[in-house]
């Protein structure tokens, strides 16, 4: 009988011990079926996310849809992405009001994340008490978790993920985290190099601007040179029929001031003739210097009476201007002469335009110099 009720307790203890291992089992079944899932979340969250890296979108859009994605996926309570540029701190993203936003963009100052940010160490607060940083209770915040952001060894930035239950992050998910915190690190590089990479475009961009600009001058006076003009009367004799002008005028008597005077004074008259000129013109109209001590004026979207108007305002400006030696002139003063054409009232065409300026500037000279002709 002893031996018998022996047995059966054996027995007993044998099942308990054969639960209790199948338990541990499936425990821990469950606990690899947790993780797989995590994982396996993580993979599908990571895709989404190089989807949003893939996109044309810009890199603050990047980041607003990232954060929107893991507050989604995580259901984290906030999450904000603070950016550190040239000492400043730029909140790049966050589902918090602006104003309590900008509050958490000086948390590298705060002593309970400050050395984590320092030594780019992730940093998981779950006391209450210990969140006391700015706005932290009025939100009755109750997890913190901190990841500094770095490329290589520069600081980039933080990313800080608040929720309103405790302990809210177990291990599994700071992992997957820890991950992803590599990828919005990403972004705010490649926002580096998107940002020299346009600053780079722009100099570049201007100094071509610069190279155009002095392709299309004049290396003497700094009016634009005769080339340009054929493009730019193209542009404005190809068909469109809007009204314009064009103004030739010569220095009466160059040769002369030339001979008297030498080249060297010759070629300083033509640089302050020019910029006479130049300073003369509205905003629309254009310089170009048509060869030697001819001049031409493109006028734009204007009317006859205003273009004979500036035309001889500009004959008077220069007659009263003082310029050296001018008194050696065989008319005791530096003058021009003035012909001029319309559009479309001489013609369409720009070649027998300024072939009608050109006879009208001959019969200005023929006919006493210092003068406008304009028919």
């Amino acid at each position: 009988m002893e031996i018998f009720l022996i047995i059966i307790i054996l027995a007993l203890i044998a099942c308990l011990f054969l639960s209790t291992w199948k338990m541990r089992d499936y425990n821990k079944v469950e606990n690899n079926y947790s993780i797989m899932t995590k994982n396996y979340s993580t993979i599908t969250i990571l895709q989404e996310i190089m989807v949003i890296l893939g996109s044309k979108i810009p890199s603050s859009s990047k980041l607003e849809r990232i954060n929107e994605l893991l507050i989604a996926s995580f259901d984290i309570s906030y999450s904000t992405i603070v950016e550190k540029h040239d000492g400043e701190s730029i909140i790049k993203t966050s589902n918090l009001p602006a104003e309590q936003a900008l509050e958490l963009s000086s948390l590298d100052q705060e002593p309970l994340f400050a050395e984590s940010i320092a030594n780019n160490i992730p940093k998981y607060v779950t006391s209450a008490r210990a969140l006391s940083y700015v706005s932290a209770q009025e939100r009755n915040i109750r997890s913190s978790l901190l990841f500094p952001l770095y490329v290589e060894d520069e600081l980039k930035g933080f990313w800080i993920l608040e929720d309103i239950r405790t302990e809210s992050f177990d291990s599994a998910e700071q992992t997957q985290l820890s991950i992803i915190k590599d990828n919005i690190t990403l972004v705010l590089q490649n926002n580096d190099y998107a940002i020299n990479l346009e600053n780079k475009t722009h100099e570049l961009e201007n100094a071509n601007k610069k190279l155009e600009e002095m392709a299309n001058r004049d290396g003497l006076t700094g009016a634009f040179n005769k080339a340009y003009m054929h493009q730019k009367l193209d542009e404005v004799f190809n068909g469109n029929r809007r009204q314009a002008a064009l103004a030739i005028m010569d220095i009466d008597y160059f040769k002369s001031y030339n001979d008297q005077n030498g080249h060297m004074e010759g070629d300083n008259l033509l640089r302050s003739l020019a910029k006479l000129l130049s300073d003369s013109l509205r905003e629309n109209d254009m310089l170009f210097r048509f060869g030697g001590e001819e001049f031409v004026i493109l006028f734009s979207d204007t009317t006859s009476e205003n273009v004979t108007m500036v035309a001889e305002r500009i004959r008077q400006k220069v007659a009263d201007y003082v310029f050296p030696y001018e008194e050696k002139q065989p008319n005791g003063n530096l003058t021009i002469s003035v012909g001029v054409a319309f559009c479309p009232t001489d013609s369409l065409d720009k070649q027998q335009l300024l072939t009608i300026a050109d006879e009208r500037l001959y019969k200005a000279k023929n006919g006493g110099r210092n003068r406008v002709v304009v028919d």
